[in-house]
């Protein structure tokens, strides 16, 4: 039974789309799974976060240095 109501026009290419249908979910779980980090995406580790800590700090008391001396 062909899903466009005329027979022999499209019968012979039903599987079509659905094969469209599964292709593009596939490609949104993979972008999904991607913007969630549960294949492969890179987390932060705990000295990554110290060192940016470090590099904050350091960069306030530059600030405060160049607040003090404005030369």
């Amino acid at each position: 039974m062909p899903w466009c109501g005329y027979w022999g026009t499209t019968a012979a290419y039903w599987w079509i789309l659905p094969l469209i249908g599964f292709v593009l979910m596939g490609i949104m779980f993979f972008v999904c799974f991607r913007g969630f980090g549960c294949m492969g995406g890179r987390r932060r580790t705990s000295g990554d976060v110290s060192g940016l800590q470090r590099e904050v700090e350091t960069l306030k008391d530059d600030v405060r240095k160049l607040m003090r001396n404005p030369s």
